[in-house]
């Protein structure tokens, strides 16, 4: 009998892979939905060129789930000679024409890719700006924002609450674009026609709302900052609009904007005001708010929730997360430290995107240090210590794509990797550091980073070398192994066998709290009981892992 069971439970596990792979399988196959990577290895052709302007002008027609208009790209060449200009845009749409100073060009659309011919070459820096027209049906969310797409909702009164969210796929999707995260464009301007009475929220400033025809209205955003072209969002419902301001910590005044469907008013008051908290603790961390100059925008959205560069969007309904007794919006409060983390400090391969989800995972628990103090940042970090699987590396081999480089442990390992290097660094290197990781220019906005970016400022301002640190922790699964020994007489010997470089460690020794320098060699200590190693938790040690 027992023999029939497994093999019963064998066969249903086939089957529903078997499931599962044709439905996957028909979505492809279908286009309303995609799998679609962005970065990666980077084309001759887009190495070519550097992307300095978007200007999006769309109309959204929800019944046809569909868009129709036109985009610009301004683009400027990094060589001499540039003739043929790659961009990115899925199949789905249809390109009716190419046009520079309105000459059409010839072109050529497929495997995803918009290939451009030019007319006369260009000259290394010269600009030139091509209009592209087309229209068609975007590939639908299939598990947003994992698995991104459109998102074409209703809201609790049946009426259309649409939104996109894209940032494994890039803004290829929907409009246009060159989608490896090493290339964005100094500004974007986002021009989105409705039906009356819808709203757009989109990124930025709104410049003004026009009418292009009876019934409609176009939206007209724009953003002065650099962005990454997943963060360009729109976001279409009949939102009710609650703004608030709050004076940052470089004494100006910015705007904190909620766009909400399914709130009530005190609902919506007490998400702005939480938000305003929010933002004054991480400005204590990481320097003012990045994007001070346009707006803190939050959006509601049926979908969980994304970083897009000032309207995040949200979608967490209101729940609340308890930490010794203090409620917070957990989601909330994570995707506004990605405004510092991924839009205003940006990784320049997806290899690094644990810096984004890491470090932003990490500044969680910074907010409940400054709320509640060591205690609850402690509690915090030990849940997502819960979450780590540690099957393979964070940091892995560039040039990575978006769908390589996702996972768990990119948030979870991540954060607790900034943990441990803060108990190494020591508080008065640390904070310094990370606030100069989030302001020095170098780092920021147009200059994107990698690893050793971070690493190298590490090592400058520590005058040590935590080059075999990083590689421990971020590149491998292998975590400190730490063997205490008893040699009697109130002496035991402490070694880590495992690791080939000596880290400071914090031991228990008869009650008192004692920071070590450990490594492969054996150190003796004296003491008259037992020694508890790392009590306080600043290490992923291998034990914590074995089954």
């Amino acid at each position: 009998m027992k023999k029939i069971l497994k093999w019963f439970a064998i066969v249903a596990g086939i089957l529903l892979l078997v499931i599962i792979i044709t439905i996957l399988s028909v979505f492809i196959a279908n286009d309303r939905y995609g799998f679609f990577p962005s970065g990666g290895q980077i084309s001759e052709l887009q190495k070519q060129y550097d992307v300095i302007f978007y200007d999006i002008n769309l109309e959204v027609l929800s019944e046809e789930q569909a868009l129709e208009g036109f985009t610009n790209v301004r683009i400027k060449s990094v060589t001499n000679g540039l003739s043929v200009i790659e961009l990115d845009l899925i199949n789905n749409f249809d390109i009716s024409k190419v046009l520079v100073r309105e000459q059409e060009l010839d072109f050529e659309h497929d495997d995803q890719k918009l290939v451009i011919h030019l007319t006369q070459s260009l000259k290394l820096d010269q600009v030139l700006e091509l209009s592209i027209h087309y229209s068609g049906q975007p590939i639908q969310a299939l598990i947003p924002p994992w698995i991104g797409g459109f998102n074409w909702s209703k809201d609790p009164n049946g009426d259309d609450w649409i939104g996109v969210s894209c940032q494994g796929e890039g803004g290829k999707i929907w409009f246009p674009c060159k989608t490896h995260p090493s290339d964005e464009p100094d500004s974007a301007a986002i021009n989105i026609t409705v039906p009356k009475p819808y709203y757009c929220a989109a990124n930025g400033v709104l410049q003004k709302i026009t009418e292009p025809r009876q019934g409609f209205q176009t939206f007209h955003w724009f953003t002065r900052y650099p962005i990454n072209n997943y963060n360009i969002s729109i976001n279409i419902a009949k939102y009710k609009i609650l703004e608030n301001r709050y004076t940052s910590i470089e004494n100006n005044t910015i705007p904190v904007i909620y766009y909400y469907v399914n709130a009530s008013v005190g609902q919506a008051d007490s998400l702005v005001n939480m938000a305003i908290d929010m933002l004054k603790s991480l400005e204590k961390f990481f320097g003012e708010y990045p994007f001070a100059r346009e707006k803190f925008g939050l959006v509601e959205t049926a979908y969980p929730g994304m970083e897009h560069q000032t309207i995040n969007s949200y979608g967490n309904n209101y729940r609340m997360t308890q930490r010794n007794g203090f409620e917070f919006d957990l989601l909330l409060l994570h995707e506004m430290t990605h405004e510092w983390w991924g839009n205003k400090v940006t990784a320049g391969d997806w290899a690094d995107f644990w810096i984004h989800e890491g470090i932003g995972t990490y500044s969680e628990a910074l907010y409940l240090l400054d709320k509640l103090g060591e205690g609850s940042y402690h509690d915090h970090l030990a849940g997502k210590k819960r979450r780590i699987r540690n099957s393979s590396p964070i940091l892995i081999e560039r040039p990575a794509d978006s769908y390589e480089a996702y996972s768990g442990d990119i948030y979870y390992k991540g954060a607790y990797f900034m943990h441990s290097l803060r108990y190494a660094l020591g508080d008065n290197l640390f904070f310094p550091l990370l606030f100069q990781f989030a302001n020095d220019s170098a780092y920021t906005h147009q200059n994107q980073v990698i690893t050793d970016d971070f690493l190298d400022l590490v090592n400058r301002n520590s005058g040590q070398d935590f080059t075999p640190f990083f590689d421990l922790f971020l590149k491998t699964t292998k975590l400190p192994d730490v063997v205490v020994d008893s040699l009697g007489n109130g002496q035991w010997t402490a070694y880590v066998p495992n690791i080939d470089f000596e880290l400071p460690m914090e031991f228990e020794v008869d009650g008192e709290l004692r920071r070590v320098t450990i490594g492969p060699e054996k150190i003796t200590i004296d003491a008259d009981s037992a020694i508890i190693v790392d009590p306080n938790k600043w290490y992923l040690h291998q034990s914590d892992f074995r089954n």
